[in-house]
């Protein structure tokens, strides 16, 4: 399983391109407090493709607050002869932590609503009344059967 789970400030401005086949992409970077060691962060690279990358370069700055849901992958070239490594952070999901003109203070934790590359954006709603309906119930046939 990769999974990699992280909730840290942009370091700087995302830079949002576009590839030879016009799909978007955007790079950025998260400090990400160390718990226990006060003052001390990590600082993540991340990868994020198509329209997350669109909304990610349209809403973000530097400073905001964000969390992010992917996996970690690999990557390794060589430059001058020299064997290098590097590792990012390819989003699969983001949520916006903090509202578009709040300043960022480590106390301000309020979502905004966020995105994931299953097209599916988020954004805080309305408490809705309880529906009154029944609820629907599912039926096996055989009970040794997994319904997965």
């Amino acid at each position: 399983m990769n999974l990699v789970v992280l909730t840290g400030r942009l370091t700087r401005d995302p830079e949002l391109k576009y590839g030879q086949s016009g799909k978007a992409y955007c790079r950025f970077s998260l400090a990400v407090d160390r718990p226990f060691q006060k003052g001390e962060a990590d600082f993540i690279n991340c990868v994020a493709f198509g329209k997350t990358a669109e909304l990610i370069g349209e809403y973000l700055r530097k400073g905001r607050k964000t969390g992010v849901q992917g996996r970690l992958q690999m990557n390794r070239y060589e430059v001058e002869g020299e064997k290098r490594t590097t590792y990012d952070v390819i989003v699969d999901n983001i949520e916006f932590l903090e509202g578009r003109n709040s300043e960022p203070s480590p106390n301000n934790s309020n979502s905004q609503g966020g995105y994931s590359n299953s097209n599916s954006y988020s954004k805080p709603s309305k408490p809705q009344a309880p529906s009154h309906s029944q609820p629907e119930t599912e039926s096996f046939e055989d009970d040794d059967e997994f319904p997965f």
